[in-house]
């Protein structure tokens, strides 16, 4: 059931919405936006080339940040069950790893305007900034230029 839920998570679009400030008064200041969703699709690939077996390979914590910094850098509100789908992991799992983020100063819950039973949650200036840093080394080390076996001669 929970496949079933992230695939439909993973076709849907979320509104989008004017950008808004972060917690602190600060608009997104992300700048690695291209290289961070396209380590979460590979994340997702990875989920749909092993089958079954990808469920070991979680790790909604930062599933769940990269999540939302894809939002952020795009102006979408995130609601806390939107979060949990977002991760991969049952949704009490989620929570528990939204609360690890949260206690690290990393995300802020607050009421949805729209709705009082849902919460929605941001990240904060100090995970963008962490989030930016991390794609930032990433991309020093990647190799995208390196052939693999079976890809066509350039």
């Amino acid at each position: 059931m929970a496949e079933a839920d992230n695939a439909l998570y993973r076709l849907r679009e979320r509104p989008v919405i004017p950008s808004r400030a972060a917690p602190g008064g600060a608009a997104f200041t992300g700048t690695a936006t291209d290289l961070v969703e396209s380590f979460y699709r590979a994340r997702r690939l990875r989920d749909d080339a092993f089958g079954p077996i990808a469920s070991q390979f979680r790790e909604p914590t930062w599933d769940i940040l990269l999540d939302l910094y894809l939002a952020a850098s795009k102006g979408r509100p995130v609601s806390v069950s939107s979060a949990c789908i977002g991760s991969g992991a049952p949704q009490t799992t989620a929570i528990r790893h939204l609360a690890l983020l949260e206690n690290a100063g990393l995300v802020v819950r607050t009421p949805n305007p729209m709705d009082n039973r849902a919460g929605i949650v941001t990240l904060t200036e100090e995970a963008i900034r962490r989030v930016d840093d991390w794609a930032r080394r990433v991309r020093s080390v990647w190799k995208a230029d390196t052939a693999l076996p079976g890809d066509p001669a350039i």
